[in-house]
């Protein structure tokens, strides 16, 4: 059986994610004609059609879109493979790509690095910031090993593992947090006062979900891209916001003197990690795991 070129399922792979010949051969650091000949040699190979091609355009076939599944699963575990292979007796060694929640990673990286490299000395992380679906096809993609992330989340086939709880905390106006405070009833606060991080951040979900927070009214239009810009608005506006414990421990709105105020404890955020089945290192993630369970 003549085998397909690993190589040439990775141009197939770009191709697919870039929808153009020219972005998919740069990204793979070929010229455009290398990349059509290696897909059309992967046809040959395969004995079917990927891709339907006219002078201007392309689109994939049926079969073309299922072979972009199993060739990303192909690869995923060719990598898996090699990083076994590299780590025998070091488990430990070697690299990690971690990818971790804008609402995570500034307050908890820090310290994770540092303790990292004081207890696993030879192990090399690799960091990168994002919104939770984007960094969970990033690691079914294979393209990081490891998630740190707010759970719960929508039905996934990844392993998960909680690693500590994040309590929430009011945080603004010291008059409207006396008011709720005193009444517990988020219809004391005015209209439109509550200030929310933009829906691509779970962590307006959990807060809202954790705080049993439904009074729509009370949320400004105003949604923040940033717990950094969240601040700003909320302290400018004489307004109200949640903020997670893991920053509130880092500082966050005391430069602003926003008024801060733990929640009930049963109004939190669970902190966990995700990593593919699939993968052999999966005792280093605990290991992982335990630290930042320590951190948290």
């Amino acid at each position: 059986m003549n085998l397909p070129n690993l190589k040439h399922l990775q141009y197939f792979l770009s191709l697919h994610e870039h929808q153009n010949f020219n972005r998919a051969a740069a990204a793979c650091y070929v010229s455009q004609s290398t990349l059509s000949s290696a897909i059309l040699k992967l046809e040959e190979q395969l004995h079917c059609q990927l891709i339907e091609r006219d002078h201007k355009s392309f689109i994939f076939t049926a079969q073309g879109l299922s072979i972009v599944k199993m060739a990303r699963e192909l690869l995923v575990s060719t990598n898996e493979l090699v990083t076994y292979a590299q780590q025998q007796g070091n488990p430990n060694g070697g690299s990690i790509r971690i990818g971790c929640i804008h609402t995570i990673a500034p307050y908890l990286l820090t310290d994770f690095l540092h303790v990292c490299q004081k207890n696993i000395p030879d192990l090399s992380l690799y960091l990168i910031e994002g919104t939770t679906e984007n960094l969970m096809l990033m690691l079914a993609n294979g393209e990081i090993d490891l998630i740190v992330l707010a759970l719960p989340v929508a039905k996934h086939s990844f392993k998960s593992k909680v690693v500590g709880k994040d309590s929430f905390y009011l945080a603004g106006n010291s008059e409207l947090i006396d008011c709720y405070s005193k009444s517990k009833d988020y219809k004391s606060l005015p209209p439109q006062s509550v200030f929310l991080l933009s829906e691509e951040h779970c962590l307006t979900d959990h807060a809202v979900s954790a705080c049993n927070f439904t009074d729509k009214s009370r949320i400004n239009p105003f949604l923040a891209s940033s717990i950094s810009t969240l601040i700003q608005m909320t302290s400018y506006h004489n307004g109200i916001t949640f903020l997670p414990s893991i920053a509130v421990r880092k500082g966050v709105g005391v430069n602003e003197n926003l008024t801060i105020k733990k929640l009930d404890d049963s109004m939190y955020r669970d902190i966990g990690i995700m990593w593919r089945p699939t993968t052999v290192r999966q005792q280093l993630f605990l290991t992982l795991a335990d630290l930042i369970s320590d951190l948290l």
